[in-house]
């Protein structure tokens, strides 16, 4: 897919709080716009899951502080950016679960970009994680799931979402986000 408005590829950085929605407005766009996905997440996950570490959201936050002290703020985005010049080729490239203002620092490092905040209620959001089994602590009662997601990281999310471009709210059925994406796209590309 290549943009009307740039020779560039469009990069998306995609943030919102857990069960916003990220994964499947990321899909969607992969699927329908030809995308290539990149999630910081993944390289935790993998790490974790080399080293036989419990893939939880209280492991992915300790690894990411673990490296973070040791190699710099900036270390998940420098190999996110590694990764995308050296794997994408896509006019489409959707970088999923920007959390931190590095994140967005680095996806404005690039020409094409928009900043993308996808929203929904925490109910609905909570009851959306605890139906997909990713992570050990997605069981969570209500209670437990906001204390979970009321740390730095989510506070992060929130705040940097004033500066989003563009802000889907997936608070409905998937149709309806669907459509809020393609109005999306038709602006972007």
């Amino acid at each position: 897919m290549q943009s009307k408005k740039f020779n560039t590829p469009v990069v998306i950085g995609l943030i919102g709080t857990p069960g916003s929605g990220k994964d499947t407005v990321a899909s969607y766009v992969k699927h329908h716009y030809r995308a290539e996905e990149f999630r910081f997440s993944y390289l935790l996950v993998k790490t974790l899951e080399i080293f036989g570490i419990e893939v939880s959201r209280e492991n992915m936050a300790w690894l990411t502080n673990i490296l973070k002290r040791k190699y710099g703020q900036d270390v998940l985005t420098r190999a996110m950016k590694k990764t995308i010049d050296e794997l994408s080729h896509a006019k489409v490239v959707v970088i999923n679960g920007l959390r931190l203002p590095p994140d967005i620092i680095f996806l404005r490092s690039f020409s094409n970009s928009i900043l993308v905040f996808i929203d929904a209620p925490a109910r609905l959001r909570w009851k959306r994680v605890r139906g997909r089994h990713e992570k050990t602590d997605d069981q969570a009662t209500f209670k437990e799931f906001l204390k979970q997601t009321s740390g730095e990281n989510e506070h992060h999310i929130l705040s940097l979402s004033k500066n989003a471009d563009f802000t889907l709210d997936n608070d409905g059925s998937k149709i309806k986000l669907h459509h809020q994406i393609d109005q999306l796209m038709e602006k972007i590309l």
